[in-house]
């Protein structure tokens, strides 16, 4: 196996990452939300990619019912359940939280991503601007 300068392994992922794109993202990963009351909310990568195989922008993200005094970390969001979850852009993790921390494989938690009816002319999907994420932990864990 190919090893980089520092001897990490040159397809094992390094948290933490902002991500440009939806290629380095993966099913379980997590990043912080912060709000408006100085606690922090946890988002969920649950699916890449959204909009077909050539996507290169979309992902399906989830809130989880987790809100914390301090940065989620992959033990602290054990046994959380996702609350909403719906098809977004890589950016809504960039503009709300900024960095991917880590990843908890779903199924450890026996988390499942939300499945579509495909992507053709009538198919129906749930999908949020890049801020909603933001704006439903607010509203779910802020008085």
């Amino acid at each position: 196996m190919r090893t980089g300068t520092i001897g990490v392994m040159a397809n094992e992922r390094r948290y933490p990452f902002a991500p440009r794109s939806n290629r380095l993202l993966a099913a379980g990963q997590y990043w912080a939300i912060p709000l408006s009351n100085g606690r922090f909310g946890c988002g969920r990568v649950m699916a890449v990619p959204a909009f077909g195989e050539k996507d290169r922008v979309g992902v399906v993200i989830g809130l989880m019912d987790w809100v914390g005094d301090e940065p989620p970390t992959s033990d602290r969001i054990a046994g959380h359940q996702i609350l909403e979850q719906a098809k977004s852009r890589f950016d809504a993790i960039t503009r709300t939280g900024g960095e991917v921390l880590g990843n908890r494989p779903l199924e450890l938690d026996d988390l499942v991503p939300i499945r579509y009816d495909g992507v053709h002319i009538g198919a129906v999907a749930r999908v949020w601007g890049s801020l909603v994420i933001r704006d439903l932990a607010e509203q779910y864990f802020t008085p």
